[in-house]
């Protein structure tokens, strides 16, 4: 699975999006996050792909600056309390982390993830061992990842041995203490 595969199936995954509405306040566009209620100047995503609820469907576009959107094949200015949504990013060490598991691990453990009601963008901490190893040593050791989907949090120790071998071992922990184990080899 190449990465453009690994990240349409990343994107199809729950919370991988910021949704809000934006303003127009004393000329300033405003981003207003509808989970928490945080507000954010929308030129911070500049240049960056945003999607506008239009006429009951999500449209992909570029935030240019001072509300204009650059779709597919035209320019849309934002109106005042329109839809918007805007892909969520992954921390370095985490993107790292799902980077260096092979297709059928990714697969397995997005799987296990998604099972125990938890989405690759619920991470919140993430200690990535490997990337703390030379390439082409051998390495055993463990990664610490917390996922938290606002109903629970969910710890995940790595095991993974690489070299001649490659093998991961996961151990998803949940805050009641339901605890589900993964294995590859």
């Amino acid at each position: 699975m190449n990465l453009q595969h690994r990240l349409r199936k990343m994107n199809q995954q729950k919370r991988s999006y910021t949704t809000g509405t934006v303003e127009l306040i004393n000329d300033q566009w405003i981003f207003f996050d509808d989970e928490n209620e945080e507000a954010s100047m929308l030129e911070e995503f500049t240049d960056q792909e945003v999607e506008v609820y239009l006429i009951n469907k999500w449209e992909k576009g570029v935030y240019t600056q001072d509300g204009l959107m650059m779709m597919h094949d035209y320019f849309h200015k934002l109106e005042h309390g329109n839809k918007v949504r805007i892909p969520k990013s992954l921390p370095f060490a985490y993107n790292e982390f799902l980077n260096s598991l092979c297709d059928d691990t990714f697969t397995k453990f997005t799987a296990t993830l998604n099972q125990l009601s938890f989405s690759l963008f619920d991470c919140i901490y993430c200690h990535n061992y490997l990337m703390y190893t030379l390439p082409e040593e051998n390495k055993e050791g463990v990664n610490f990842i917390t996922y938290d989907n606002t109903e629970i949090i969910c710890s995940v120790q790595h095991h993974f041995t690489r070299g001649k071998q490659t093998k991961d071992r996961f151990e998803f922990t949940l805050a009641t203490g339901k605890r589900t184990l993964l294995s590859t080899l």
